[in-house]
């Protein structure tokens, strides 16, 4: 009796780590919502950008510049949370890899995409 006890709590400590391993997949997700603000942003600034270039009105580039650095302090926020959601994740690099992996596949930046153009 006192071996099956033993046997399944070995089995049960066993398992448990990857019962806790935690959801990459759920964790890009995450990501994506915290970039969505900032790529809408991002992917309006590079039609200023470009508009800016043709006629050289600078003007509206610094108005667009003044709304992105605040969406990305907000994104800043968001990620913080993450962290706080995620503290498995946040303690290892092998693993914040893979969620960006993961994040670049699910939400990917406009400037790197070529989707704003």
């Amino acid at each position: 009796m006192k071996q099956l006890i033993l046997l399944a709590s070995i089995s049960f400590i066993s398992i448990s780590p990857l019962a806790a391993a935690p959801d990459l997949d759920q964790a890009a997700a995450d990501a994506c919502l915290c970039l969505e603000a900032p790529y809408n942003e991002l992917s309006k600034a590079i039609v200023v950008v470009k508009q800016a270039q043709k006629t050289g009105d600078m003007s509206k580039l610094m108005e667009s510049q003044a709304q992105m650095m605040a969406i990305l302090q907000s994104s800043a926020s968001c990620f913080e949370d993450l962290s706080n959601k995620y503290p498995e994740i946040d303690k290892s690099d092998d693993l914040k890899k893979q969620v960006m992996e993961k994040t670049e596949k699910k939400c990917p930046n406009p400037a790197m995409s070529g989707q704003a153009n």
